[in-house]
Parts: structure tokens; sequence; C-alpha cells
């Protein structure tokens, strides 16, 4: 696979792909390696065909992409691509999640956006949002070579802000975020899942998230099962066991290192839990994926 990677700190990546769709959710967990060990690096990929075609799978479902197609991956997306045509070429510009909720605070976590690009993440660009992009990702491009000028952080992220907004537009063409009334318990529910995606290690108990956001656990679980159809319990332990599944299969990290990093009090109730939710230990589910 020929591709130029451009690594900026810990939060920042251009990939100009040549012979393959996309890093995906691979590259942006292999990007922890290539970092620091005490950092946890969750991407949003954002990727423009340029030229050619592919046919790829996100989270199990396949897609078609062809030329001004835009393809959106949140982290803990599973990608892979299929097949793909000769000439094919993509841009992806790769974004740490923290990096990514201080640039757009008003769309990193919005429910709505994230329910559509989960039902929707491969988009078709007009020429013109195709054209703005690309500058866009350009000028980011060029930028990276100034990152030890006075003021870089701060450009790139007003650079990446624009990015952002240009890509909210798009979004926007599908459906429209703003005019949407709220109810008080659909705002619970968003506030619960920022709450749940910004903390780490992830508390494993309904209470705290309850006590934080100022609401009973039972109020909190109804509201999160008349909104999505999953209990609050649920959802903390699919991403609790998301960030083990992380963990075990793209770290070289012991698995007591994992248990104290995630917070579990023992190395017997960590592997209790891993194969309560994963039907094996932590060590077989390790050997699994690695082979």
């Amino acid at each position: 696979m020929e591709s130029d990677v451009l690594l900026v700190s810990d939060d920042f990546m251009i990939v100009r792909e040549k012979d393959a769709l996309m890093y995906g959710l691979e590259a942006g967990r292999n990007l922890s390696r290539m970092t620091s060990d005490t950092i946890k690096v969750e991407w949003v990929i954002v990727s423009i065909v340029v030229s050619g075609e592919a046919e790829c799978t996100i989270n199990g479902k396949n897609y078609n992409v062809k030329a001004h197609d835009i393809i959106m991956s949140l982290p803990n997306y599973v990608l892979e691509r299929q097949k793909k045509t000769d000439d094919l070429s993509v841009n992806s510009l790769c974004i740490s999640r923290s990096l990514f909720q201080k640039a757009i605070s008003f769309s990193s976590y919005n429910w709505d956006v994230v329910s559509f690009l989960i039902a929707h993440p491969i988009l078709s660009l007009t020429d013109m949002e195709y054209t703005c992009l690309s500058l866009y990702y350009s000028l980011i491009s060029v930028k990276i070579g100034d990152k030890n000028k006075l003021g870089y952080r701060e450009s790139m992220q007003c650079l990446l802000k624009s990015f952002m907004c240009e890509l909210y537009g798009v979004i926007g063409r599908y459906i429209s975020v703003g005019a949407v009334n709220y109810s008080q318990g659909h705002n619970l529910f968003k506030g619960f899942l920022d709450l749940l995606t910004s903390v780490y290690p992830k508390p494993r108990s309904v209470s705290f998230y309850a006590e934080t956001l100022n609401v009973t656990s039972k109020y909190l679980s109804s509201v999160c099962k008349a909104t999505c159809g999953e209990t609050a319990s649920m959802l903390i332990h699919k991403a609790v066991t998301k960030d083990i599944a992380d963990l075990l299969s793209y770290s070289n990290k012991s698995i007591k290192e994992i248990m104290v990093e995630l917070d579990f009090p023992s190395l017997s109730f960590f592997g209790k839990y891993v194969k309560k939710h994963f039907g094996v230990g932590p060590k077989e589910y390790r050997s699994k994926r690695l082979s």
C-alpha cells in the first residue's frame, strides 16, 4: 500500500491514499502506538474520494463509493475495503476525538448527527461542496509544515473548525438539526451520551451518570429505554466493553495494566466481567483477536 502519512502531535493526521480506500478504524488505533502509550486515541476520520470507485464494508454493511463521495467514520467504526478500481484516490483527514470536540462543540456528540452518520456514513457531495472541502484539505496539508510557528495549534484548530462547518453544512442538506425542538427527556439522553463518551475510564454504575445529571437512576434508564430502546446500564456496558476490546486487540498493554487503566478492582473481577460480556476470558479473547 502506497500512502503519504503526516502525523501532527497526538491530535491530527493527514492521509493521502494512493492504493487503498482509507485506514479506517485500524489506522486510528495503530496511531496510539506511534504517539504515546499513555494516550488513548479515538479518531474521527473524514475521507474524500477524489477519483475511482470502491466497495467497502462499514460496521458489517456493504457500500459502494465513487468520486466526490465523502466517508465519515466515527470512533469505534470498523471499516474494510473489499474491491477498488485502479484509479482510486482518497484523501483522509484523521482527527482525534478530543480535538474534534474542542473544534466543533455543537456537533461532536449531537445525537441527531451521530444517529444520521451511523445510518448514512457515505454521502455524495455537490461540485461546490467537493471543491470547498478539497481546498480546506489542501490548506490543512500545507499548514502542517508550520508546526513550529507561533500560534500553530490555534491556527490549525480554526482551519479544522472551518472544515467541519463545511461538513456540517453537507449533513444539513439531509437533516435539519437546528430546527428540532427537543423534549426534556431527549435533552437528558443527549447529555447522558455526551457524558458517557467524554469520561475515561468509564464508571460502570448508572448512579454516577444519574447523579452528575441530577436525576434518579430509574428515570435516566427509563429515558434511555424510551429514546433508543436500551437502558442506561446497557449503553454503559457497551461503551466499557468497546474500551476493553480496543485495548485487548490493539494495544501491547498487559491484562493487569488494562484492568488498572479501566478502574476494575481486581484481575479476578475483570476476568469475570470480560467473560460475562465476551463469552471468554481476556487472554482467550486477545489470542483469538490476534490469531
